[in-house]
């Protein structure tokens, strides 16, 4: 049990586990291979870490970001790293491949997507 807290203190608090989950870039090139190789368009691939189907994420980012998907009605796929993958830029989890490209970090994967699916009513306290 106290293992299980260290872990979950160290995937959502750590730049070093993020370093480690780094993903591999083949031949030296800077542009890594796609996850999935036959995607289809507007569909997002959401690579995060995996969980028991009964519970909620332990990662307070990946279960936000589902969340939001699910909430905007956007049709995405979950993809498990298994704890081996990262983000090929920092090797951040989440991170989404949309349309061939990999984004990562909560603000920009939400900026990027924010004008597909439903839109969602705005909280009035927020445009004051």
């Amino acid at each position: 049990m106290l293992f299980l807290l260290f872990l979950i203190i160290i995937v959502n608090n750590s730049n070093i586990f993020c370093l480690l989950l780094k993903y591999p870039i083949e031949n030296g090139t800077e542009n890594p291979k796609l996850l999935v190789e036959n995607w289809k368009e507007n569909v997002v691939y959401l690579i995060r870490y995996p969980r028991i189907s009964s519970l909620p994420d332990l990662d307070v980012n990946c279960f936000k970001l589902e969340i939001w998907l699910k909430l905007k009605e956007i049709q995405f796929y979950r993809i498990n790293n298994q704890f081996k993958l990262g983000s090929p830029q920092n090797g951040q989890v989440p991170f989404i491949q949309f349309n061939g490209d990999f984004i990562e970090g909560m603000e920009n994967i939400i900026n990027k997507l924010k004008h597909l699916g439903k839109p969602l009513a705005e909280n009035e306290n927020e445009k004051k």
